[in-house]
């Protein structure tokens, strides 16, 4: 299954996509950096940073600042990633920052995408990276 992240928010595609893993099913997500987090954005972003801020340099807790580690986090929270059944159903996720040439011309699948009729606030997750990459 190969899922379009584009405009996708990102609770609602990971619990899809932990559910789709659990199951046994091979997914494969692209435009990682196009999914969205829906809130305030100031919010959001001390939320992300204190995360950062937290724990030591040698003991952790590790938190990521690429986008795809953001989505794998997000997705591994959902996900009893300390038992097999939880670590083989991990092994099965892929995600790619924007559509790789093998998976070009195969059907994607949309989902949860954040309604645009409306003005809402919200954060893409690219942007999200770039500011964690730029605090040190």
């Amino acid at each position: 299954m190969i899922i379009d992240g584009k405009d996708s928010t990102l609770g609602r595609l990971s619990t899809f996509v932990a559910k789709s893993a659990l199951e046994g099913e091979k997914v494969d997500i692209v435009n990682a950096r196009d999914i969205v987090i829906v809130g305030n954005k100031n919010d959001i972003l001390n939320k992300y940073l204190e995360r950062r801020r937290i724990g030591t340099m040698s003991k952790g807790p590790f938190f990521p600042r690429d986008t795809k580690g953001i989505v794998r986090r997000a997705i591994r929270g959902m996900i009893r990633n300390k038992r097999y059944h939880g670590r083989e159903a991990f092994k099965r996720i892929k995600i790619y920052e924007s559509i790789p040439e093998d998976l070009k011309d195969k059907e994607m699948i949309n989902i949860a995408k954040v309604r645009t009729d409306k003005p809402i606030h919200k954060i893409k997750i690219g942007e999200l990276a770039n500011i964690l990459k730029q605090v040190k």
